[in-house]
């Protein structure tokens, strides 16, 4: 028997500041193991200086000297972006991959990456430092070595295409549940791409109200998080009138024909959807759009080379 579909979908966010990798995690082999998962993909066992000095030796060729922290944190730079770099490993996988896929797995392990695209490139995967594998790559698709980057500004009420990669269910779901979803289309600032196409993230679902008697819909809080932007800076996503709007004029919320849907907000940052009926059931692979929340300042990219 065909279910009927209800649901009252409200998005919250909370904004999420970058700051070095060893300013949250509290202590330099805590430090050490965030840039090994991001790097390997899991940490490694053993002495700190040693696995420090491995570090440096994939990343750079070489190890560094000075204080640990400062070690630490120079291995992070240059394996995450920071707004306006052009030389950190992340961007310019997330440049080779969009330039060769169309798309970017950002949450890959960065030699695993690596790895996929010399494959694609070369055959098989190359040997050499983690910086000169990358520049090599960078070089062969792009001609130079150098990206062209600008800081841009992501407007507040941009609109992201995204798509659920698990199932909503108000009758299954609980506090806590992750809900993971993947965008869609390329986000262009300015003629400059500032998100990719294929790039991941993980939201949670923060309230479930079953469907009741008496008319009573089943409700879904649900927390969309921040989405990397291509230099791995974070955009605040929220549902709004303006995504609610899109939405309803192609039919997409829930897979749901739109008739009966009301806008319900704004309710303090976020808006609602109600449709009468019973349970909220959003399938896995349902598209649809959500905005971002807060004008947003990150890398841009541009299909022209750098001078």
């Amino acid at each position: 028997m065909r279910k009927t579909v209800a649901f009252g979908l409200v998005i919250c966010l909370l904004f999420v500041m970058a700051s070095p990798v060893w300013a949250d995690s509290g202590t330099p082999l805590e430090s050490l193991r965030q840039i090994e998962i991001m790097l390997y993909g899991k940490a490694k066992v053993g002495a700190l200086i040693e696995r420090l000095d491995q570090l440096e030796n994939d990343v750079f060729g070489e190890t560094k000297t000075g204080p640990i922290l400062v070690r630490i944190e120079n291995l992070n730079t240059y394996l995450m972006s920071g707004i306006g770099s052009e030389n950190s490993l992340q961007l310019k996988l997330n440049a080779v991959e969009w330039m060769v896929y169309q798309e970017a797995s950002m949450g890959d392990p960065l030699y695993t990456r690596l790895d996929r695209l010399e494959g694609a490139m070369y055959g098989a995967a190359q040997e050499g430092s983690v910086i000169e594998r990358a520049d090599n790559l960078l070089k062969m698709v792009w001609a130079s070595d150098k990206l062209n980057i600008d800081v841009v500004t992501v407007p507040k009420e941009t609109l992201v295409k995204i798509k659920l990669l698990n199932d909503l269910d108000s009758s299954k779901n609980k506090v806590g549940d992750k809900v993971r979803y993947r965008v869609l289309d390329d986000v262009m600032i300015k003629d400059r791409l500032v998100i990719i196409a294929g790039t991941e993230s993980v939201g949670t679902v923060q309230e479930v109200n079953t469907a009741k008697r008496l008319g009573v819909d089943g409700r879904l809080l649900v927390d969309f998080g921040t989405l990397p932007a291509i230099d791995g800076s974070s955009v605040s996503l929220i549902m709004e009138e303006k995504a609610t709007e899109k939405n309803k004029s192609l039919e997409l919320a829930a897979g749901a024909g739109m008739a009966g849907v009301i806008l319900l907000g704004p309710i303090g940052l976020a808006g609602a959807w109600f449709v009468k009926g019973k349970d909220v059931v959003i399938p896995m692979g349902t598209e649809f759009y959500v905005e971002v929340m807060r004008d947003a300042r990150v890398s841009g990219l541009s299909m022209t080379p750098a001078l």
